[in-house]
């Protein structure tokens, strides 16, 4: 008999839910994990990012005071902003602690895992056998093979967290959510900072609209934005030298270009595994060889906490459905909801525009109703926002029957206004329900039923038929 059921690489937030799963349904259960439990979610990316994110909307909302009535003046002592910071990782690290898994069942093995067939493993020097296993091994920064940039002190998600003295000048590269989240939050702090990004926009994968509204407010608050401006070689300083002939220079650089699968050296090829770019392949049912199952960073494009710990609990649990295909659950991220923690912030479920022209042409509906004309935004004077919603026409009655195929919101709520698009699309209601649905006055979504209310002429303004571009 193997020595476990299942046996699960790396103890991030898809390991763990992977673990749990399988040991809730009474399986014999193995983490794999060199580092601490808990992954680059607790670490190094959402739990540090978004407190750092909080201390500086604090920070922002005392300075800019003066609009509301009041005035004061804001001293940022940086030291103590990063001990609060390490502050909450201690205190939600504990919810994935050893002590905790082993009270769950869990045998954590606390080293590096080499695969060595389809049923075996070596951990530390140790031969480990099991009947099935989960690669969950994340993923890490990705670093852009430009001119000089090795051989120049850079920070990236990792390192930015054990700063201790605020940068004078951040020269953030890369304009995706990860950079412009850290953009805005030290030059709240104290950085001038300015963004470098190749691409003609930040957020790329954003609507125009949200790119807009995101760029202004930081262009507003002092942040430097240089897009379609690509990097060709780097020097000390730093200093960045750009495509058209000029420079960027600072105190310090943070690289934040993307992130990409971390399976290096854990010879999954030997148990059957194929690699892509680094990436696990794995069918829709998320299995990646016989006796392989891969869930989160290392092989999803979305590389969210939430998709890594859904795909982990499915991963686990498809390990043991065994041939009967109604037991086997299917992957399926049409509608899985992403948030930017800017502010205001970005959230967003389902088709863009341009991607719904691209299925449904002109059939497409879009209507957006705008916070400016909200009575909460105005109320709280924070009217950069709206609410934009895709629907398409049911086969029968029109829209009176058209379902929700695209959510973007942007505002001070967008991560929570966000879960009512994404009910919507998962349970398959029609549209109207969403206008027709009792919001509280005055809340923030609100805007979304006046958005709804626009596919059927009751809204702020008219929805409109859906174009390529914005």
């Amino acid at each position: 008999m193997a020595d476990y059921d299942l046996v699960v690489i790396g103890a991030g937030a898809t390991g763990l839910g992977a673990a749990r799963s399988a040991r809730q349904a009474g399986r014999r259960v193995a983490l794999v994990e060199a580092e601490r439990p808990g992954g680059d979610c607790t670490h190094f990316g959402c739990v540090p990012s978004k407190t750092l994110l909080e201390t500086a909307r604090r920070v922002q909302a005392a300075r800019t005071g003066a609009a509301y009535g009041f005035t004061t003046s804001v001293e940022v002592d940086f030291a103590r902003v990063m001990d609060r910071v390490h502050a909450v990782i201690a205190e939600i690290e504990q919810d994935e602690s050893p002590e905790l898994l082993a009270s769950q069942g869990i045998d954590l093995l606390a080293d590096w895992g080499v695969v060595t067939s389809p049923t075996s493993l070596d951990v530390g020097g140790r031969r480990v056998t099991f009947d099935r296993l989960v690669v969950a091994s994340g993923s890490r920064a990705l670093v852009p093979p430009i001119d000089g940039l090795d051989a120049v002190p850079y920070l990236d998600n990792q390192d930015v967290f054990a700063l201790r003295e605020l940068p004078d000048h951040l020269v953030v590269l890369g304009g995706g959510p990860i950079g412009i989240e850290l953009a805005q939050a030290f030059r709240r702090l104290g950085s001038a900072v300015t963004v470098v990004e190749g691409m003609p926009t930040i957020l790329g994968r954003e609507e125009p609209e949200a790119q807009q509204a995101v760029s202004a407010v930081l262009q507003r608050e002092g942040v430097v934005l240089r897009v379609g401006a690509k990097v060709v070689r780097v020097e000390a300083g730093p200093v960045l030298h750009l495509d058209d002939g000029t420079a960027v220079s600072g105190s310090h650089l943070l690289v934040a270009v993307g992130r990409t699968p971390s399976t290096d050296g854990l010879g999954l090829e030997t148990a059957g595994v194929r690699l892509e770019k680094g990436g696990v392949v794995t069918d829709d049912h998320l299995r990646a060889a016989d006796t392989v199952w891969a869930a989160g960073d290392c092989t999803s494009t979305l590389q969210f906490t939430h998709v890594g710990d859904e795909q982990g609990r499915l991963a686990a649990r498809n390990a043991f459905a065994g041939p009967l295909p109604w037991k086997r659950g299917t992957w399926d991220d049409r509608v899985v909801p992403w948030v930017t923690f800017t502010e205001p912030e970005v959230a967003h479920v389902g088709l863009t525009e341009a991607q719904a022209f691209a299925a449904h042409g002109d059939r497409a509906m879009v209507s957006t109703a705008w916070d400016a004309r909200g009575d909460r935004a105005r109320t709280a004077g924070e009217t950069d926002g709206f609410v934009k919603l895709i629907a398409v026409p049911g086969p029968v009655g029109g829209l009176l029957t058209g379902k929700l195929v695209g959510m973007t919101a942007v505002g001070p709520m967008a991560g929570e206004l966000i879960a009512e698009g994404a009910l919507s699309m998962r349970s398959g209601s029609i549209v109207g329900r969403m206008a027709q649905t009792i919001h509280a006055y005055p809340t923030w979504s609100l805007t979304t039923r006046y958005a709804a209310a626009g596919f059927f002429d009751r809204g702020q303004e008219p929805a409109r038929p859906a174009r390529a571009t914005a």
